[in-house]
């Protein structure tokens, strides 16, 4: 079981792309490590303290508009979010406005929406308790849209574990080897 929430974990670690700050952002701040590392949450499985945070920004037509940073503690999550003065709040929106804009389903839920050609461009950032969802509705020509998770686990004490995990596959592969030989001069 503990092997199996490790190798999860560490499945999801290998699968993030780190976050490179080599862009204009503009008014987006960009944090260091260090910082970065003051702010991340955990929680803790069979006794193994897990640190996960997780960053969301979508940008429309090169220029991030919204960003969401998730850090779970053992307090609670916490949630972060920044959002370019562009574009309109769903939460400025009347029910009506919004269901005339084909998105009734996210009134109470925090995203913005941007008049393009032929229709609209909604982004949606909607966490909740045990959820984190990134949703684009997209009804207008030409946009060049993106939406990027950056997810970081932090396993204290990994690199140590890691070197047991690989102790132990070279062990299992000499005793693999050995009873080779030994079938091997019976034959």
């Amino acid at each position: 079981m503990m092997r199996a929430l490790l190798f999860t974990a560490c499945t999801f670690a290998a699968i993030s792309a780190p976050a490179h700050a080599s862009e204009d952002w503009g008014d987006i701040e960009v944090m260091d490590d260090a910082e970065m590392d003051d702010l991340r949450g955990g929680f803790n499985v069979g006794g193994i303290e897990i640190g996960f945070g997780a960053t969301v920004t979508s940008t429309l037509n090169g220029v991030p508009v919204m960003t969401t940073q998730l850090t779970v503690t053992d307090a609670g999550a916490i949630v972060e979010q920044t959002m370019q003065n562009a574009g309109q709040s769903l939460g400025s929106l009347t029910t009506e406005q919004l269901a005339a804009l084909g998105l009734a389903a996210f009134e109470g839920m925090s995203g913005l929406v941007f008049n393009g050609e032929g229709g609209i461009t909604a982004f949606v950032h909607n966490i909740t308790d045990g959820a984190l969802q990134n949703i684009l509705v997209n009804t207008a020509n030409g946009q060049d849209i993106e939406q990027d998770v950056d997810i970081t686990l932090t396993l204290p004490g990994f690199e140590a574990l890691q070197g047991e995990f690989a102790m132990e596959r070279f062990g299992m592969q000499i005793s693999d080897d050995l009873q080779s030989i030994a079938i091997g001069l019976h034959d």
